[in-house]
């Protein structure tokens, strides 16, 4: 009650005491109208024609305060009762607003407890051979947006120099990703030690470490695995009896740079994400463009949705073609890649067997490279986004036959 009292200002109390008086007087003069509408009055009486002596009748005084109350009208002795409670609550209402004071403040507020940081590496991956590329993408809590996280290669638990240490990892919205290249002069990395990933947060947070995948695909140029060009060697001539010849040690030849593919080149007119495969998934993120650049069309998808490129900054991926500026005619002239969607769940095996073992699975819609066939056409090898390769039934996929005749046959 008393809180009540004290939230209610004195004018605003003053006030309200007013209007109580006001409304009580109209109700009061109300009904003595009434009463004075409904008395009939008294048909005058002609007095008879005597001299009253007033002085002679007696006066009949109240000589008391309750004999006083008694003669008062009901009016009178509803304000008699009224006015002294109103009296006495306005000076209630003063004398509570007079002590807001001593309210007691509401209790504060708990502050929340912070967020624990945790790092966890979702995901590392050589996803490139020239130059050898790793792709690390990394889960965060407790870490406001545009925190910079290092990233340390090892081998075998030793810290290796081997792309830019000036790279980082920007989270935003608890997630981040980086794609990083080997500096020429980085240190080797050979087949044999065992290699991961760690991440580690300005404050001292780091990462368990996260086992680096190596695709067999790039194995050779991350192990830095140079094929010796096969060299003819000289028929050698009979040496005399009792001499030894040695024959001279192959000369090794330098193997190349490949060549990365060209294409026609067409506009960006929105800027975007390059992709691995042609979906947009949280996850297969490899690169980006920007508007007013130029990226060389390599192939696209049966659909034409998604259009395989090389970037300017010699980024290969898939980019969609609401971002670039193709027309009609660059598409009816770009070749189809040998990309479809799954239609069906279903597991990936390792052989074109069902009593083979299992090594991971493709979900509805989602897309995957095609990589060979059986000679029947009824199972495919493929490529998915998390660079497992195996073999799925060709009714879990979606395959034109434009598509399925170009797919080479597994010897």
């Amino acid at each position: 009650m008393q809180t009540t009292f004290n939230q209610i200002s004195p004018p605003l109390a003053i006030g309200l005491i007013v209007l109580g008086l006001i409304i009580i007087l109209l109700v009061v003069v109300l009904i003595r109208r009434r009463r004075a509408a409904n008395q009939t009055p008294p048909t005058p009486e002609i007095p008879p024609a005597t001299t009253i002596d007033y002085t002679a009748v007696p006066l009949a005084e109240p000589q008391s305060w309750q004999d006083r109350l008694r003669n008062l009208s009901l009016a009178a002795k509803i304000l008699f009762v009224l006015i002294p409670i109103l009296l006495c609550l306005g000076m209630g209402v003063l004398v509570l607003s007079l002590n807001n004071d001593n309210v007691a403040e509401p209790p504060p507020t708990p502050t929340p407890s912070p967020v624990p940081i945790t790092l966890t590496i979702e995901d590392a991956t050589v996803v490139r051979a020239e130059p050898p590329t790793i792709n690390v993408r990394v889960r965060s809590t407790g870490l406001a947006d545009e925190t910079e996280l290092q990233v340390e290669l090892r081998a075998d638990g030793q810290s290796l120099r081997w792309f830019d240490p000036a790279q980082t990892i920007r989270i935003r919205r608890d997630r981040g990703d980086l794609r990083a290249a080997k500096l020429a002069d980085g240190d080797a990395t050979p087949a044999g030690p065992r290699y991961t990933v760690v991440v580690s947060a300005a404050d001292g947070s780091v990462s368990a470490e996260a086992e680096l995948a190596i695709p067999e695909r790039f194995a050779a140029a991350f192990y830095g695995e140079v094929a010796a060009a096969p060299t003819v060697t000289p028929t050698a001539t009979p040496a005399p009896v009792g001499q030894i010849t040695p024959t001279p040690p192959p000369t090794p030849t330098a193997t190349p740079t490949p060549a990365l593919p060209t294409g026609q080149p067409v506009a960006v007119t929105n800027g975007g994400n390059v992709r691995k495969l042609p979906f947009p998934g949280i996850n297969n993120v490899i690169g980006g463009i920007n508007a007013g650049e130029q990226v060389q069309i390599l192939a696209r998808t049966p659909n034409a949705e998604w259009y395989y490129v090389r970037t300017v900054r010699d980024e290969i991926g898939w980019v969609s073609r609401t971002l670039i500026a193709v027309t009609d005619l660059i598409a009816a002239e770009t070749p189809v890649a040998n990309v479809v969607t799954a239609f069906v769940s279903g597991p990936v095996y390792l052989a074109a067997d069902p009593a083979s073992a299992q090594i991971d699975r493709v979900e509805r819609n989602e897309v995957v490279e095609l990589l060979a066939r059986t000679a029947d056409g009824s199972w495919y090898r493929v490529l998915n986004v998390r660079d497992k390769e195996g073999w799925v039934p060709a009714n879990l996929l979606g395959i034109p036959d434009d598509v399925a005749k170009q797919v080479p046959v597994a010897q």
